[in-house]
């Protein structure tokens, strides 16, 4: 298959001016260049004023809970948020939940994304679903805070995370949920079995001030929250939420830090020596009314940042382009190319695939959108300011 478009964004170099054009082989990208010609029978696909671009990618979702859209007010406290989040969990049936599953990758889909990064908090749903219409890497949320996976079904669910399913593009992964909730032994364990198995881990880290509260001081609603349910709170008022994990040597360079909004001078410094895949999420940031992320010191040592959208439980959009537009609101100066790239070169790089995916280039997977083209609009820019649902779309290989 040829597919010709006004431009191409190999997201690694300058966008590829027309008549540009890559040629699609099974699952990958085989050829890109100029004036490159059909083969004798070879499909054409013309993209005419239109711009072409990797797949974007969602560094950190919760699809479980897109139903949850608009079901919580903002500006209560995180700790109140994470009771009435838990509430409206026990309201829902694993039927409510994998349609709202499939609503969120259809709403992914609908704003140009091919790849995203979920948190899984009930295992068992995987075993009632088919393969995910997008490359879609699933994290088994652990919490050790109250007891767990009590029923078979529960049980069975995680173990596929290590089986792998046929069809399915994309992987698994472990998710300790936070410092908060999940306990030291556990993200040992979590680390232990990532090194042994190939697993990326992902964890929320440093998300809100009430955290931050609870860990550097030993006090504030959520220390007192978590201490009445029978967390053991020794941990507390001892250092930062990071230093907590970075001190047991529980993070490592492939670790995905999620939110990371309220850092101390030294977490920086250990950071320097030790940069982590950062994953900051505009809309939840917004949400909850977080200090300014600090987005040019993260960069300044080293971290590698992506973009994610987290749930529409703390949320209102699953488009990344809109989170894009919302974070650029801080950091004007930033060009709209390096925008993109925390949406598509930076995850891909955190999953360690740098090569496949995020990228046009040859041997890449063909995870491929396009978006239209304005007249007298930089390209990059063009795809940041579009709101409409993608004129193309391609995962591995297959149009959709």
């Amino acid at each position: 298959m040829l597919i010709r478009a006004s431009q191409i964004l190999s997201m690694t170099g300058p966008a590829l001016s027309g008549p540009a054009a890559l040629r699609v082989e099974g699952e990958r990208i085989r050829e890109v260049g100029l004036y490159l010609q059909p083969l004798p029978g070879e499909e054409v696909i013309d993209l005419d004023d239109q711009v072409l671009l990797p797949g974007l990618i969602n560094a950190h979702c919760h699809l479980d809970y897109t139903g949850f859209r608009g079901a919580i007010f903002s500006g209560k406290g995180f700790t109140e948020w994470i009771k009435k989040i838990n509430s409206l969990k026990l309201s829902y049936t694993p039927e409510n939940f994998l349609t709202s599953i499939q609503d969120g990758f259809q709403q992914l889909m609908d704003s140009g994304c091919t790849t995203v990064l979920n948190i899984e908090a009930f295992p068992e749903l995987l075993l009632k679903m088919g393969p995910p219409p997008i490359r879609t890497w699933w994290f088994l949320e652990l919490i050790d805070l109250r007891a767990r996976m009590e029923k078979d079904e529960a049980l069975m669910g995680a173990l596929t995370f290590f089986q792998g399913q046929d069809g399915w593009l994309g992987g698994f992964g472990l998710s300790p949920h936070a410092p908060y909730t999940s306990s030291v032994e556990l993200y040992r364990l979590a680390k232990h079995c990532s090194e042994e198995l190939g697993l990326p881990i992902t964890t929320h880290i440093a998300e809100s001030v009430e955290e931050q509260e609870m860990f550097l001081y030993g006090e504030g609603p959520m220390y007192e929250f978590l201490k009445s349910i029978g967390r053991d709170m020794q941990d507390c008022g001892q250092g930062s939420a990071l230093s907590h994990l970075l001190e047991f040597g529980l993070l490592n360079g492939k670790c995905l830090a999620v939110h990371m909004n309220y850092l101390q001078n030294y977490d920086f410094q250990a950071l320097q020596e030790n940069p982590l895949n950062v994953v900051h999420c505009p809309g939840c940031h917004d949400y909850f009314g977080h200090a300014r992320f600090p987005l040019e010191k993260l960069q300044s040592i080293g971290c590698n940042i992506s973009i994610g959208t987290d749930s529409l439980a703390s949320n209102d959009t699953l488009d990344l382009r809109k989170e894009l537009r919302r974070a650029r609101l801080n950091y004007p100066e930033l060009s709209a190319r390096s925008w993109l790239q925390m949406v598509t070169t930076a995850p891909a790089k955190a999953l360690g695939l740098e090569d496949e995916l995020g990228v046009i280039k040859p041997g890449a997977l063909a995870d491929l959108v396009a978006f239209p083209l304005p007249p007298d609009t930089e390209p990059h820019e063009a795809v940041l300011q579009s709101r409409d649902k993608p004129t193309f779309f391609m995962v591995n290989g297959v149009r959709k």
